[in-house]
């Protein structure tokens, strides 16, 4: 699906809802700074979260 902002055609009511949700999910959703995770965007989140569990071999 490409989302343009230039589109000439009209859309369904249901199209715009679907695109609409798939944005705020997709995109508005991931890089708004939330308050409860300390004013960070989620991605940065998931991130630190992901690299302060990462698992390094051990050589024995």
């Amino acid at each position: 699906m490409d989302l343009d902002d230039n589109r000439e055609e009209l859309i369904s009511p249901q199209q715009l809802q679907l695109d609409l949700a798939f944005w705020i999910e997709g995109s508005y959703n991931r890089e708004r700074r939330h308050s409860t995770i300390g004013c960070i965007r989620p991605i940065d989140c998931d991130q630190r979260f992901i690299a302060t569990f990462t698992l390094t071999p051990v050589n024995p």
